[in-house]
């Protein structure tokens, strides 16, 4: 049976399916969101891509322009709760590309740029460390640069508005990117103006110069502040918006009802602070909601008062996102983003409107002309639109003279408009100028001079004078409504004036322009030449491939580059296949890009991009796999490149070029974001199965990272306790959860 077209469901199947044809290798089908939010429970995304670069962006923009479908951008996932169902729709994560910092030097200005998926506590840290204060807070919040924008996060007595100067914002709908000012955003108490169609590649923070001792005690004391009043484990944070100001926070209301503790099935409300709601691991996205909705009823039927939720809940129904307190999702690409459905904001205004949203511009009617600019009309040009020329006598069979009448000038509103209508400009009407006996007096152009011999008819001829061309020897297509129906003659009854344009008669070209006939003989040889001296060009060994340069050049196979260069040496630099020879470089595992370019007279230079090694690991045949940061298999050796970074446990078997299982790729990936102060104490990374990812140190302390996601947090968080202790009396350190457990000898 054929589908229904008119089934929901079926559409929306459809939609999802054709936009995944449309991004290609670029997008990943049904990929589990838990791993991307700190609750870690919830469905899959149907379409879920990673954003690598400014180009990936620009291609979900296209295919989302031709196949519209719920959207979700995620950060680090620290306010995301993600149904147990999944998302229906294209889930958006942004890549390495927009984890860059650039921090200035005093006594320059005191001006950060930051990533949009640069993790808030990193930031922090790194501002700190450079001396600079105002993001001190940042350390606490466990969410990234775009999507503390997007809710305005913050904490400690400050928030991202405090220092936030200009965001640079990319607008999937449209496929722009702009530099949005703070005060555009709509930023108000963890919320703002950004919508499902706004991604957050960086933003600038206006910050001061202070003291770096300073701003690391008051961080430190935040993270102090932090353990003994929050909890650790699976959670989004705070569940509830505080109320008004007066109203109390919303964890002591929560406290104030006894709902510490309150469980239903894998959730429960903390028992360290009753506006958190713990999920237990491989827990249900669902009982979470259940607790958030009980939670939110006992507080407004027992104390009156309506909390709010600022976690995002994804994949829920409206019902349900209303009855635990929280603003339904706005997933949708086009979405009304202003504070108030309908209303235009400061944000909308510099994107402007949508293609789709077929806004029409406003219709402006002119002014009507002044009298003398319509009495000036109605002297040249008559009902007919013809020339007329008032004062000119016209030869008329009675010797009457035609005489210029003025025109009136009447105005006058659409025929059939009532008093109601909306009014529209004025009407000229522009009065004949002739007389009512006088008849229509048509132009005639002589064209006859111009005219070629066998062209012209009998009695034709060219014809200088106007008295002559009223003679009656002029001859004009007999179809003419003013040539005489027997014989195609204008006479003098009906001709009112011939115009002779002798300019164009007297044009000529120079005379080294003009055409002359040349002999087809001569014009093939003419070709034959031509032809002969290209191939000579061509084939001349002045112009032969004598000089081949490489750029670049550190890992590529040195057998596959010697052939590139023989088969492209003696060729001819117009002809050489370089698109070959770049295809040939490109198909080596080191090779990223290579770019080939010919230089006149003998000379090809090749620029090679080579990938870089990070890390590598032992298969399960005992050889070694070198890997690069994004978790491709570069070469496969029999000993062991002790000058990268070990990955210990037995991997797959994979050929170069392939891309490894996704746990290898995070330790790959942890391999280069692993800090100074960190990197030379590790002893080699750890893989324990599929979702399991650690390292060792040279003191033998064992710190567990747990799933290969939210490593740079992880990282902060691990860096911070071996900067607070010796490394040679902590056993293991356990940040699986993104709290630091640390087990002590």
């Amino acid at each position: 049976m054929a589908a229904d077209d008119t089934d929901d469901y079926t559409r929306r199947t459809r939609a999802i399916d054709r936009l995944g044809i449309l991004l290609g290798a670029r997008v990943r089908r049904d990929v589990d969101l838990a791993p991307y939010t700190t609750y870690k429970v919830g469905g899959p995304a149907s379409l879920l891509v990673t954003a690598r670069t400014i180009d990936d962006l620009h291609a979900v923009s296209s295919a989302l322009r031709e196949q519209q479908v719920p959207l979700l951008v995620i950060g680090r996932g620290s306010n995301l709760l993600v149904s147990d169902d999944g998302f229906e729709g294209l889930a958006l994560v942004l890549g390495e590309f927009a984890e860059d910092i650039v921090l200035p030097q005093a006594p320059a200005v005191p001006r950060v740029v930051a990533g949009g998926a640069v993790p808030l506590p990193v930031l922090a840290r790194q501002c700190a460390a450079r001396g600079l204060t105002g993001f001190e807070w940042g350390v606490g919040v466990p969410g990234s640069v775009g999507g503390a924008v997007r809710m305005n996060a913050g904490g400690h007595g400050s928030d991202m508005a405090s220092s936030l100067e200009v965001v640079k914002i990319f607008h999937l709908g449209k496929g722009i990117v702009a530099n949005v000012k703070a005060s555009d955003l709509g930023l108000r108490f963890r919320g703002s103006d950004l919508g499902p169609e706004h991604v957050v590649l960086s933003a600038t923070f206006a910050l001061s110069w202070g003291d770096k001792t300073a701003s690391e005690a008051e961080m430190a004391e935040i993270v102090r502040w932090r353990r003994e009043h929050q909890p650790g484990g699976q959670n989004a944070g705070s569940v509830f918006v505080n109320p008004e100001p007066g109203g109390g926070s919303s964890g002591a209301i929560i406290d104030r009802l006894g709902l510490r503790g309150f469980r239903i099935g894998t959730a429960e409300v903390s028992t360290k602070h009753a506006n958190f709601i713990q999920c237990d691991p491989d827990g249900s996205a669902d009982d979470v909601v259940a607790v958030m909705t009980h939670v939110r009823g006992r507080v407004r039927d027992e104390l009156g008062i309506d909390l709010r939720s600022e976690v995002r809940l994804v994949g829920f129904t409206s019902t349900t996102a209303e009855a635990a307190g929280a603003t339904p999702d706005r997933a949708q690409l086009g979405a009304q983003s202003g504070a108030q459905h309908g209303a235009t904001t400061a944000l909308d205004r510099v994107f402007g409107p949508l293609a789709g949203d077929e806004t029409l511009s406003v219709v402006t009617i002119a002014p009507p002309l002044p009298d003398d600019a319509v009495a000036e009309l109605a002297e040249l040009f008559a009902p007919t639109g013809e020339i007329v020329r008032p004062t000119v006598e016209t030869a008329r069979p009675t010797g009457e003279t035609a005489t210029a009448t003025p025109a009136t000038d009447t105005r006058a509103t659409t025929s059939g408009a009532t008093s109601g209508d909306t009014p529209v400009a004025p009407v000229v009407d522009i009065t004949a100028v002739t007389t009512a006996s006088a008849p229509r007096s048509p132009v005639v152009i002589d064209d006859t001079a111009l005219r070629l011999p066998h062209e012209r008819t009998e009695g034709s001829a060219a014809i200088p004078a106007v008295d002559e061309a009223r003679s009656g020897s002029i001859t004009i297509d007999p179809t003419s409504p003013f040539a005489d129906p027997r014989t195609g003659v204008v006479d003098d009854e009906s001709l009112a004036a011939v115009i002779v344009d002798d300019r164009l008669t007297r044009r000529r070209l120079p005379r080294w322009l003009r055409l002359r006939r040349v002999s087809p003989l001569v014009a093939l040889g003419v070709v034959i030449v031509l032809l002969s001296l290209t191939l000579v060009v061509l084939a001349s060994p002045i112009f032969a491939v004598r000089r081949i340069e490489v750029i670049g050049l550190t890992y590529t196979d040195a057998v596959l580059l010697e052939s590139v260069k023989e088969s492209l040496s003696g060729a001819s630099v117009f002809t050489a296949d370089l698109d070959s020879a770049k295809r040939r470089l490109e198909g080596d595992p080191w090779v990223r890009s290579a770019r080939l370019a010919w230089y006149l007279p003998d000379r090809v230079v090749i620029e090679i991009d080579e990938r870089s090694p990070v890390a590598w690991f032992v298969g399960v045949d005992n050889r070694s796999r070198v890997l690069d940061r994004d978790g491709r298999v570069l070469q496969v050796l029999e000993g062991q490149p002790t000058q990268f970074l070990k990955i210990e446990g037995v991997g797959p078997n994979l050929a170069a070029g392939t891309v490894t299982t996704p746990v290898y790729v995070g330790a790959a990936q942890l391999a280069v974001a692993l800090p100074d102060g960190v990197r030379e104490r590790v002893k080699h990374l750890n893989v324990d199965g599929p979702e399991q990812l650690g390292m060792t140190l040279k003191t033998g302390t064992v710190v567990k990272m747990g799933a290969p996601v939210d490593l740079r947090y992880k990282l902060v968080v691990v860096a911070t306790v071996l900067a607070q202790q010796d490394p040679k009396f902590i056993v293991s350190i356990d940040v699986s959860s993104g709290q630091a457990v640390v087990q002590n000898a």
